[in-house]
């Protein structure tokens, strides 16, 4: 038996997406085809009213009769397989040099489907012309040629006719959008009832600079001061100019990745210009932007987020240096009353503030400073007259001798990163042995401030998560295990959440002949609590352990240390396994730790110091002890409200 594939009812208009249904995409894809059609000029008429024609003609290469047929009437027909990437460009219309083709996939020479069923091309080159008169079909196919004819005609060029049914759009309208969506080229000139498009120029120019994020893609970005041209707000952003043609609308986010806030002044003044020819082949066939699957967005995201950083800390600094002149000239007297030590906290805290929002609000700004001084003249006042007036003799002795060796703010920093790292201890202590706590949010956040109790080697601020592991862990964990086991947790994208366990790794980033790699990682595994570390957990770490080298981070080979920590281990179990194929060749390995263990080591690397001074913690309320160590900054609340 013989079966035959059919198409329903308006299949093509569907096909087309939104080329069918939005008059603005339509014509852009009309002039895009002229475009790639070798043409110079392209002539559109707009009729005020319905009933009327619609008419977009040009003066590129034209079709024959057997071209006609193989390319507008194949669907998704391809135009860089059949033509190649370049233009053919007639010879006498003076275009010098390549033009790079626009059209891909062959979708767009339909858009006349967008103002009604049925449309006529007239296309002439070599002294003939054939008219056809194209209509929406079912059945057999999804549109067909209902009559056609031929005759003379000098000249080459293409003429698209459709009476307007549905989706009129306005002379002004669509004069707007073709001059913000084609870049300004002499050789390519758009009429709109006969009046020229002053087609897109990028005036204003204050930075431009070459990135290649990856591979062979190479983009020319061009920071563009928007006051320069007389355009509407809803160009801010980053707009991406694929062969000198827009890409979707301007945005300061790039599918959902965030390059700027789109409130602050500097978003709302300049737009960031994205040239390549490159990324033809990652968009969709409308043009309105790229296809969900173009994995390397990302990269691209965030290589742009670096440059326009860059420009906007750059073009902020002489507004910073003249906020924080202002904001400290208001208070320049009761500053002067303040210990040196607290004068340069409220400067770094004034810094803080502009770097992180170079364009806050005056108000906003010397409100902050007058609410630190107070603190300041709070702490530094009263408190301390208190404390001088009740001191023993023994430690006025202690505090002469300390301030002959050490400068105040030495001892502070000293004595601060003390207190910090017994607090972390005394509230490991106290919550592994809670088998309620969440190690996810409370337990874990507070190992990962531990991780000098695992080695003098982890001991650095530049030990930390970074994207080649975090990209390193995704794969693993999404592919080598079952999704019901293993999760990404939502707001630990480093860390990854099991039935019994959670786990994260973080890693030490140095330069390797110049090249910055990923030496070092040290991966945690935290049981929940009364959880006892047995062989077949051992085993497990070490498989993870395998896992992640083979998987690479970025194109290194780290050394890979894992601890299992828990409240037990098995008497048959071992506590250090190695990872390797031999001695010569290891490249990791796997301990078993008890959180008693971890403790007793901790307090161990600083000298006992907690049980000397163990009456200044023990009181200390397990809520304010975590809030203490887990809380976000309070400055950061700034960010709500930032000037126009």
């Amino acid at each position: 038996m013989t079966y035959s594939v059919t198409y329903e009812e308006g299949f093509l208009i569907r096909e087309i997406g939104a080329i069918g249904t939005k008059p603005d995409i339509a014509i852009t894809e009309l002039i895009a085809n002229a475009h790639d059609a070798g043409a110079s000029k392209v002539s559109i008429l707009i009729p005020a009213d319905y009933d009327q024609y619609i008419t977009v003609e040009d003066n590129g290469i034209g079709l024959s009769n057997s071209e006609f047929e193989q390319r507008w009437l194949k669907l998704r027909y391809d135009r860089r397989r059949h033509q190649g990437s370049f233009v053919e460009i007639p010879n006498d219309n003076d275009i010098v040099g390549k033009r790079l083709a626009f059209g891909r996939n062959g979708v767009g020479r339909h858009a006349g489907l967008c103002f009604n069923d049925s449309y006529s091309v007239e296309t002439w080159k070599d002294g003939k012309s054939n008219l056809y008169e194209l209509a929406l079909s079912d059945g057999s196919q999804p549109i067909e040629v209902v009559n056609s004819s031929n005759y003379q005609k000098g000249g080459h060029g293409t003429k698209i006719k459709v009476l307007v049914k549905r989706n009129l759009i306005s002379e002004q309208e669509l004069s707007e959008i073709i001059s913000a969506r084609f870049l300004f080229n002499p050789e390519f000139k758009v009429e709109v009832n006969g009046k020229q498009i002053c087609l897109s120029e990028h005036p204003g120019i204050v930075k431009t600079q070459e990135i290649k994020p990856i591979g062979n893609i190479k983009i020319k970005l061009t920071l563009v001061d928007s006051s320069a041209v007389s355009r509407t707000s809803n160009q801010h952003g980053v707009a991406f100019w694929l062969g000198g043609r827009l890409l979707g609308s301007p945005s300061w986010s790039i599918q959902g990745n965030q390059i700027l806030d789109g409130r602050k002044s500097f978003a709302k003044r300049y737009t960031l210009i994205a040239e390549s020819d490159d990324l033809f082949d990652y968009i969709e066939a409308d043009w309105s932007g790229f296809k969900s699957d173009f994995s390397s967005l990302g990269v691209i995201t965030d290589a742009i987020g670096v440059f326009v950083k860059a420009c906007y800390l750059e073009l902020s600094k002489s507004e910073i240096d003249r906020a924080k002149r202002e904001v400290i000239n208001i208070h320049k007297s009761e500053i002067k009353e303040l210990s040196q030590l607290a004068r340069k906290e409220l400067y770094d805290f004034i810094d803080q503030i502009l770097a992180e929002n170079p364009d806050i609000k005056p108000e906003l700004l010397e409100l902050a400073l007058r609410a630190a001084i107070n603190l300041e003249k709070s702490r530094a006042g009263v408190a301390l007259l208190h404390k001088l007036t009740t001191i023993s003799s023994e430690d006025i002795e202690a505090v002469d001798s300390l301030l002959q060796e050490w400068c105040a703010s030495d001892a502070m920093n000293i004595l601060s990163e003390i207190d910090s790292r017994i607090k972390v201890i005394e509230a490991i202590e106290r919550l592994s042995s809670d088998h309620s706590v969440d190690e996810l949010h409370t337990l874990h956040p507070l190992i990962e401030k531990a991780r000098w109790v695992f080695g003098p080697e982890f001991d650095t601020p530049e030990y930390s998560s970074n994207k080649g592991l975090i990209k390193t862990m995704d794969t693993v964990f999404k592919k080598k295990h079952k999704k019901k086991n293993f999760l990404n947790s939502a707001k630990r994208p480093d860390i990854v959440v099991g039935e019994n366990s959670s786990l994260s790794a973080l890693g030490l980033e140095q330069f390797d002949e110049e090249i910055k790699k990923t030496k070092k990682v040290l991966l945690i595994e935290l049981k929940k609590g009364g959880f006892e570390i047995g062989r077949e957990e051992m085993t497990q770490a070490k498989y993870y352990v395998d896992d992640i080298w083979h998987a690479g981070v970025g194109s290194s080979r780290p050394f890979i240390k894992a601890y299992v920590v828990g409240d037990t281990i098995d008497n048959f179990t071992g506590k250090f396994e190695s990872v390797g194929s031999d001695k010569e060749n290891q490249y990791g390995e796997v301990h078993a730790l008890t959180y008693s263990e971890m403790v007793r080591t901790a307090e161990a690397r600083l000298f006992s110091l907690k049980e000397k001074i163990e009456s200044r913690y023990s009181g200390l309320e397990q809520d304010k002890l975590l809030n203490e160590l887990l809380a976000t900054p309070e400055q950061n609340s700034l960010d709500l409200a930032i000037g126009e």
